[in-house]
């Protein structure tokens, strides 16, 4: 069946309307509709802020946000990511009858999960407020490490979703991966909790090193330095671009494993 192309002037409308199509249908027929994205981590942050707190009691200052923060970003990687991954499949009927670039498909995948995060970041941004949290500079360094979270989960969403067209298990392996991911990435935990001998594996991940320093800049609001700061950006573009390519060599024969 020939494909219809798309106009490069309306990839934009394309993008668009797809990550608010996507956003929309997630909620399609719930009760509570879009207040899920607000519930959700919410309940996450309560079982595990019940756990940690009476009954294993962790050392942490300013506990609350401490996990709250975390529990988003993470939420954030995970859900866009499983999102990612079957953008292109979930969108075959689409992409086989009209032509334009289908990295659009995982990109606004990962946007819609990106507004998801928004409208939580608002309910963390509430708790920051009610505790004795002062404003500080510092804060205005998050959009940077969102900026490459976001290019970590589009990395990840690019290479996982040309991948699972062709190996359907991926999904399986994904998921098991991201429950051991959550378990060894500093969530409701402290790194220093974790002997020193075994720091350097646990920031081998940028999600960790991300949700760490952006604890740093709400809770103790500093700024880490800019070794680090470069190591972070040097992982993010790596992820991101082996991602891209790996999407862009698969991407060739797509139509014929949709």
């Amino acid at each position: 069946m020939a494909q219809k192309t798309a106009k490069s002037d309306n990839w934009y409308e394309i993008l668009k309307v797809i990550a608010w199509t996507d956003f929309k249908l997630r909620y399609h027929g719930s009760i509570l509709g879009f207040l899920w994205t607000l519930v959700k981590p919410l309940l996450i942050f309560a079982v595990l802020y019940i756990v940690f707190t009476f009954l294993i009691q962790f050392p942490v200052e300013h506990y609350q946000i401490y996990l709250l923060l975390a529990v988003i970003l993470w939420n954030f990687f995970a859900e866009a990511t499983m999102m990612g991954m079957a953008s292109l499949l979930t969108k075959a009927n689409l992409i086989s009858k009209v032509y334009f670039p289908r990295i659009l498909v995982v990109i606004a995948s990962t946007i819609s999960s990106l507004i998801t995060f928004l409208l939580g970041f608002l309910v963390f941004i509430v708790f920051v407020v009610l505790t004795d949290i002062s404003f500080s500079w510092s804060m205005l360094f998050f959009p940077i490490y969102l900026t490459e979270l976001y290019l970590i989960i589009l990395g990840v969403s690019l290479a996982l979703s040309v991948l699972y067209v062709r190996f359907r298990d991926l999904q399986h392996i994904w998921e098991i991966l991201l429950q051991v991911g959550f378990w060894l990435t500093p969530i409701f935990y402290s790194v220093s909790m974790i002997p020193p001998e075994y720091h350097r594996f646990i920031y081998l991940s940028p999600v960790t090193r991300i949700i760490e320093y952006s604890r740093t800049i709400f809770i103790h609001a500093h700024i880490p330095s800019l070794r680090l700061n470069l190591i972070v950006l040097m992982m993010t573009c790596v992820v991101f671009v082996t991602g891209y390519l790996v999407f862009r060599k698969y991407n060739r024969n797509l139509i014929e494993h949709l």
